[in-house]
């Protein structure tokens, strides 16, 4: 008699109890909210970090086109003269469509920069969506804004 109410015992134990569930779910559910919040940071930087590049692209492009002897020695004023030269000719982007627009939408502003206080270059920026600052110098109190 005693051996079959130890058996039923073990039997009925094999199962896990509602509140040991209810456990386990608010864990995973714990989780879950810290690498939703982790992956949006690291998507955001990754978006930061592309539109950097994006800027040096263009900034590329811009001394490209300020070596061109039909620019007569000037910087383009925007993006759309790199895309479509004043003279004719190809586009100084690759992907114009893809290059021209940031990763949040926005057109990039070129404006001309005095790296020495004698040699001019351009200065490619935009603005992240929280803010940022960014050009093909960098982000933030690096973008030299």
């Amino acid at each position: 008699m005693i051996l079959a109410t130890a058996r039923r015992r073990t039997a009925r134990r094999a199962a896990f109890t509602l509140l040991e569930v209810l456990v386990v779910v608010a864990i995973l559910v714990i989780l879950a909210g810290v690498a939703t919040v982790a992956t949006t940071k690291y998507l955001e930087d990754a978006r930061k970090n592309s539109a950097v590049l994006q800027c040096k692209t263009i900034a590329n492009a811009c001394e490209s086109y300020f070596l061109n002897p039909n620019s007569n020695g000037n910087f383009p004023q925007s993006v759309q003269d790199l895309i479509s030269p004043q003279w004719g000719g190809g586009s100084f982007l690759k992907d114009p469509q893809k290059d021209s627009v940031s990763p949040w939408g926005q057109p990039f502003q070129i404006q001309q920069y005095q790296a020495d206080g004698q040699n001019q270059t351009v200065m490619v920026t935009t603005t992240a969506h929280d803010g940022t600052h960014i050009s093909n110098f960098g982000t933030g109190a690096n973008a030299r804004w």
